[in-house]
């Protein structure tokens, strides 16, 4: 009978570290899978799958499997994952820094003669041939709500009533601004250029080149090489934000 009822209790205790649901938390420790009905389920083995030809699943302690249709989230040794769902894709991105304000990315594959294809570490979308290039496409989650899109308009909104992060924004908006007035002008300067290129007739194309056609080509570098050296506004003003509210009484976050 004694060991009847330390093998229940065994169980029990078991059932309730590996077992045990509840409610979304974006940062919950250990290694788990939260479903689309809010059930989550802890695990100390935790595998995704990509068979082919087959659905991709997620397989619990080499037992219990889930299909990646009906996962919202789930955590493995890697990191974090929480889904992307729109219009245009569903995927799994990955949280790259914890805060108030966290952010996310997935990958954004692009191939030259075929439709761009849409992957996340764990989650494809569209595929197509030729020579692809990758970009990261980030996203970030304000007390671990939904995601959004990490661009500016939507960062001035969550971080409002910060004025720092919101001055670093305005640096962001103005760089911006400054780079399409170059990549404008350079486009045109470049269009004159080699329209008075074309009616010039000197001896080779080298002197029929008109200055003005190596002018716009400069300016239009221009916004190239600022994105390459200047400082990333959008991440600077989340992680003032983060800094700001960590440095507040507890009472007051």
């Amino acid at each position: 009978m004694k060991k009847y009822f330390l093998l229940l209790f065994l169980g029990l205790l078991v059932w309730n570290t590996y077992g045990q649901t509840g409610t979304t938390n974006l940062q919950e420790p250990g290694l788990f899978v939260g479903l689309n009905n809010g059930q989550r389920i802890y695990a100390r083995k935790l595998q995704v799958k990509s068979p082919v030809f087959k659905k991709s699943f997620i397989l619990i302690d080499d037992s219990a499997q889930y299909d990646l249709a009906g996962v919202q989230y789930f955590q493995d040794q890697q990191g974090f994952y929480t889904r992307v769902s729109n219009s245009k894709r569903s995927d799994f991105a990955k949280r790259v820094s914890v805060g108030k304000i966290s952010k996310f990315y997935t990958s954004k594959t692009s191939y030259d003669n075929y439709y761009p294809g849409m992957y996340g570490p764990y989650g494809y979308g569209g595929y197509g041939y030729g020579m692809p290039s990758t970009r990261r496409v980030y996203y970030f989650s304000k007390d671990g709500g939904p995601l959004a899109d990490l661009n500016y308009q939507n960062l001035r909104g969550a971080l409002s009533e910060n004025a720092g992060s919101i001055e670093v924004l305005e640096k962001y908006r103005r760089g911006k601004r400054l780079q399409t007035g170059l990549t404008v002008l350079g486009s045109g300067v470049f269009v004159y250029g080699l329209v008075n290129s074309i009616r010039n007739t000197g001896p080779s194309v080298v002197n029929r080149a008109d200055p003005t056609l190596y002018l716009g080509l400069g300016l239009a570098a221009i916004p190239w090489l600022m994105n390459l050296f200047q400082k990333d506004h959008l991440n600077e003003a989340i992680e003032l934000y983060n800094y700001d509210l960590a440095q507040e009484p507890p009472g007051q976050r």
